[in-house]
């Protein structure tokens, strides 16, 4: 490993975990911290997460840096943050949370979509994405008609990013790649929408001043330093939303580069030149990572999550390490000896954007074992990716021969020839794959000028980041059309028997 003066601090907000890392200029990951914490689940509906823990687990690590860099004297030349995209956290004046936050993956906002359904069309036309309840702007909703109080006294209603900003920085800001995911962001003009403001009735005060994606939020507050043992000081750069940061990571720099993001959510994203809409409003359009540049997205809900809730079900004593999973998913076959697995845990995304849907297994026989549920749940999996894939690749145009893919999934080598086989194209997995965490070091790279582009800033740890590479069997082409016909079957039979309150 190369000794360097001076590392970029990256932090990566997850659903899961957030995560720490201590990058050089020439993109080398010298130190890495995680810290995990529980999404609470009290009912179907409901999805919280503790803000102050979360920031609790970035001070412990944080100070856990600022000890390791004083001991090999070293100097944090920069902050970059990215994370999870879409939760809505009320905040007061000080940045205080006011209560839990309405993570990104809470249904209850599901009859406010509805409501507004006759706008579907104005709303995507406006934004670039479909009316869902994992977006904020509906949550902002619900939170105003349910808990009138709690609105009225946040001073603003923010994401996790921006939180950990303020508390970073004491300034509340919001980058365009983030506010693209609100449903109140016009991808188009890059301004709040009035219209829409007026339309779900949000006071705009509520929300953060909008800042380019990828720009210097502010200086490092006094406290920061002292974690980092520090006292020069050190800008702070909003790096992007997640899954917009993990493409930069991967190379995605050009219209037509797509990438592959199997984390407690999963998705497939192309990068365009312009924005771009779709008739059936089945993928979104946001702001990419690099400024003038958009991503098209389609999304899977449920992955490393409904992994995690299987692995907990079948091996109950696990505690979250996934070995046995791993070892009866040997045991198994392309096909999963018959079983088929919806994986929409959480609804249906890309295409139908479908809350309604639930997960189902099928095709069980007394003659299957855990091997084949485990394979089966990977293979569902894969196969919404590659509903996800033909939507973008219909939008954008068929990308390369390959896609390179990230994400804590991938590091299974079943998973990613399983992605080789559904998508039909070589999966390619680099051996570093901290897509996300890169993907905001190069951020943080352009905007304090070490690199003259972002394609500098991934070449210079790219050329030396080996690849694991999966070409795809064709002979699981025939298992895989019968199981998606009964998938298919099962998920519109589940719709129609769902009815809301």
């Amino acid at each position: 490993m190369e000794r360097e003066n001076k590392l970029s601090v990256v932090i990566d907000i997850g659903t899961s975990s957030t995560r720490v890392f201590l990058i050089g200029q020439q993109g080398t990951i010298q130190k890495k911290y995680q810290e995990s914490y529980p999404v609470y689940t009290p009912d179907e509906h409901t999805a919280l997460q503790k803000p102050e823990e979360i920031m609790g687990k970035i001070w412990e690590m944080l100070k856990q840096a600022g000890q390791w860099m004083g001991q090999q004297q070293i100097k944090a030349e920069a902050i970059s943050v990215t994370g999870q995209r879409s939760s809505v956290i009320p905040v007061d004046q000080n940045g205080k949370a006011l209560s839990d936050a309405v993570s990104w993956q809470d249904r209850r906002a599901e009859r406010i979509c509805r409501n507004y359904e006759k706008e579907w069309e104005n709303i995507y036309r406006i934004t670039g994405m479909k009316l869902s309840p994992v977006f904020s702007a509906p949550k902002m909703v619900w939170l105003k008609e349910n808990e009138p109080e709690l609105y009225q006294n946040a001073d603003k209603l923010i994401g996790f990013q921006e939180y950990v900003l303020y508390h970073l920085t004491h300034k509340f800001a919001t980058d365009l790649s983030i506010a693209s995911r609100t449903s109140l962001l016009d991808i188009e003009k890059l301004e709040w929408s009035p219209q829409l403001l007026e339309m779900f009735g949000l006071n705009e005060k509520k929300l953060c001043q909008l800042i380019p994606v990828g720009s210097i939020v502010g200086e490092a507050a006094p406290e920061v330093l002292r974690c980092l043992n520090q006292t020069e000081s050190i800008p702070v750069i909003s790096a992007g939303g997640d899954q917009q940061c993990a493409a930069l990571g991967l190379g995605c720099l050009e219209h037509g580069d797509m990438e592959v993001n199997s984390g407690t959510g999963a998705y497939v994203i192309g990068i365009s030149d312009v924005p771009v809409w779709d008739t059936s409003m089945s993928v979104n359009c946001n702001v990419s990572a690099i400024p003038e540049k958009w991503i098209v997205e389609g999304a899977v809900l449920s992955a490393g999550k409904a992994a995690a809730w299987l692995n907990k079900q079948l091996f109950p004593e696990s505690r979250g390490d996934f070995t046995e999973f791993m070892e009866v998913l040997k045991e198994s076959v392309p096909g999963a000896n018959g079983v088929i697995a919806s994986v929409a845990f959480a609804g249906k995304g890309t295409p139908k954007w479908e809350p309604r849907v639930r997960a189902g297994f099928m095709g069980i026989g007394f003659e299957n074992t855990r091997g084949d549920l485990v394979r089966a749940l990977l293979e569902g999996i894969a196969a919404e990716l590659r509903e996800c894939l033909k939507a973008v690749e219909a939008i954008i145009g068929k990308g390369s021969a390959d896609i390179r893919v990230s994400g804590g999934m991938t590091k299974n080598p079943v998973y990613c020839q399983i992605l080789a086989d559904m998508l039909k194209k070589e999966i390619c997995r680099p051996e570093e794959c901290e897509a996300t965490g890169l993907g905001a070091w190069i951020s943080a790279q352009t905007a304090i000028g070490n690199v003259k582009s972002f394609r500098d800033a991934y070449e210079r740890y790219a050329k030396k980041n080996a690849e694991n590479c999966y070409e795809p069997d064709v002979h699981t082409e025939v298992l895989y059309q019968k199981a998606d016909q009964l998938r298919m079957y099962y998920e519109s039979y589940y719709e129609k028997e769902q009815t809301y309150e």
